[in-house]
């Protein structure tokens, strides 16, 4: 009996943790582009300081189309942990490097004001231990130019998991809200600068299940609700003819309305731009 107790409990841990806690680009709502992108980023959560590398590119042969691809390449993953009234300090190496989280997808925009992104997570090699479910992603969106330099974009998500080794995530909603400010902004040589905010709220819908036990023990109850938020400046410049972007962002990546947990990211992307 006491064996059996310990299996469920570690089950019930287990997909909790693949699925919650991975970490997530948060992207302000766009539509088809064409660029090249090379980014690095510093993240900590639950006492863990990562740094990753990201490579990203979309190629759009029209205004309402374009296949994208995001892909990062985690090089150190570090836990530190403080325990103050007895003075510890420790610090061990996860040896966890490799490549992270890669996305693949298309854009679709064939009405001005609203299109759908569909989407396909790959998961983790060597570069995390969490998440490590195929996911499948559908997202209608929708923008609108509020003035000149304002646009504001909405979408809504739907994920759903691909099972593995008798374990099936629950599916998973998301409601994302964004604006993008351009200020100032030079139109003779399309250079200035731009600030994105990005909100993002996500819940699981279904519990997920661990069908490698008895029916009355599979559901996982892992329910949860939680945000991430996203902020950003961008420079845009025009070099050789084309329009090049350096920005800086910061991410809560992990979020909860009643609580105080979060995971940190802060980061910084060189794009150029092909439209």
């Amino acid at each position: 009996m006491i064996m059996l107790l310990k299996r469920i409990f570690f089950f019930l841990l287990l997909p909790s943790s693949f699925v919650l806690f991975a970490r997530e680009p948060v992207f302000p709502v766009h539509s088809p582009e064409s660029f090249v992108q090379l980014g690095g980023l510093g993240e900590l959560r639950d006492d863990v300081y990562s740094a990753d590398l990201n490579l990203a590119g979309a190629y759009a042969p029209c205004k309402c189309f374009s296949v994208f691809g995001d892909f990062a390449y985690r090089f150190v993953s570090y836990e530190y942990n403080l325990e103050l009234h007895d003075q510890i300090h420790e610090v061990m190496d996860l040896r966890v490097n490799g490549l992270n989280e890669s996305y693949v997808g298309v854009k679709m925009m064939p009405f001005p004001l609203w299109g759908v992104d569909v989407t396909w997570r790959f998961p983790p090699c060597g570069g995390s231990r969490v998440n490590r479910f195929h996911r499948f992603g559908i997202s209608p969106f929708g923008l609108y130019e509020l003035t000149q330099n304002m646009t504001l974009g909405a979408a809504i998500e739907f994920f759903t998991f691909l099972e593995k080794s008798g374990f099936r995530p629950g599916d998973e909603l998301g409601l994302k809200g964004s604006i993008s400010w351009t200020l100032p902004w030079y139109r003779s040589d399309r250079s200035g600068w731009k600030l994105d905010y990005v909100f993002l709220y996500r819940w699981r819908i279904q519990e997920s299940e661990n069908l490698n036990l008895d029916k009355p023990y599979r559901k996982m109850d892992d329910l949860y609700r939680g945000f991430k938020m996203h902020v950003d400046a961008v420079r845009y410049f025009t070099l050789l003819k084309r329009i090049f972007e350096i920005s800086v962002y910061y991410e809560i990546n992990r979020g909860y309305l009643f609580g105080v947990e979060t995971g940190h990211a802060f980061g910084f992307n060189a794009r150029m731009n092909f439209d």
